[in-house]
């Protein structure tokens, strides 16, 4: 395979806006690197170090916070930033490996990347740091020079690729969950998750189908398994679709087993993909 393509731009360019991407203006197919320190000279520093960089015809979106409460925001509102360059010493001793937890846990975001870079290793050993918290890779400041800053953010973004795919389909899974709760109708949120894991885009125009035969591995399922299918593509966990049904979780454990074996699938997310053709050819009433 084909090793992806990193390079440099024209140093002569001019510099893009404050916290702008690698080496231009924004561009919302760049990688989003956040830069979480309370030193303003390395927010500067590492954005000039990278302003050229390019990895695989994309450059780099920089968002900047001078402490972890203000990281908070920006990570809330920029759910798909691969990469993030912290301190761990800011506005607290441990204010950065409190963010890791916040981010991996408080967030449930698996797939960004996280670079501890500290000035100040005693304060967070290497090895109690990354044995301890979610991080990805640590740096001493002092041992950054734009060699290993490059060779840093490329093994970052390659993570971020590989495991991005499958972060993607359990956050849009979550996300259809939530509206679920709010109380959305069944057939549009399954609708919606199917369209979201095989990426149909519903403003393109539909080709006229022939009709499509009825999928052997769903009409084998059993009216319990197709209820128990429902509340599983609606992101339900086996306890909250246990206390719906008035059964033992145990119970939901074997109805999901004897679901994934007739289906042929290993996981939820292949069984919710399904679930809209159940919905769709059988004209199934929407759960209330």
């Amino acid at each position: 395979m084909a090793e992806p393509s990193i390079s440099f731009l024209d140093d002569t360019r001019p510099p893009g806006p404050p916290g702008g991407g690698g080496g231009g203006a924004s561009d919302k197919r760049n990688w989003k690197v956040l830069i979480v320190d309370d030193e303003p000279d390395v927010h500067s520093l590492t954005k000039l170090l990278l302003r050229n960089f390019n990895y695989r015809k994309r450059g780099l979106n920089f968002l900047s916070a001078y402490s972890a409460t203000e990281a908070r925001d920006v990570l809330r509102d920029n759910p798909d930033i691969a990469l993030v360059l912290l301190d761990v010493v800011m506005e607290t001793e441990h204010a950065g490996l409190a963010l890791v937890d916040f981010i991996r846990t408080d967030l449930n975001n698996k797939s960004t990347q996280i670079v501890i870079r500290t000035g100040q290793p005693g304060q967070a050993p290497p090895l109690t740091v990354v044995s301890n918290h979610g991080i990805n890779d640590y740096k001493e400041k002092t041992e950054l020079t734009q060699q290993t800053m490059i060779l840093t953010v490329v093994k970052a973004l390659r993570l971020y690729e590989e495991f991005l795919p499958s972060y993607i389909a359990a956050a849009k899974f979550a996300n259809l969950a939530e509206r679920a709760k709010a109380g959305a109708d069944d057939r549009e949120l399954l609708r919606s998750l199917r369209h979201e894991l095989e990426g149909i885009d519903d403003s393109a125009p539909r080709p006229a189908a022939a009709a499509e035969p009825a999928d052997p591995r769903l009409a084998a399922l059993t009216e319990r398994e197709r209820e128990v299918l429902k509340w599983v593509s609606q992101g339900d966990s086996n306890k909250a679709i246990a206390i719906r049904l008035g059964v033992q979780e145990v119970t939901v454990k074997a109805h999901l087993r004897q679901i994934f074996t007739k289906m042929q699938v290993f996981n939820r997310t292949q069984a919710a993909s399904l679930a809209l053709r159940l919905l769709e050819r059988d004209g199934e009433p929407p759960i209330r």
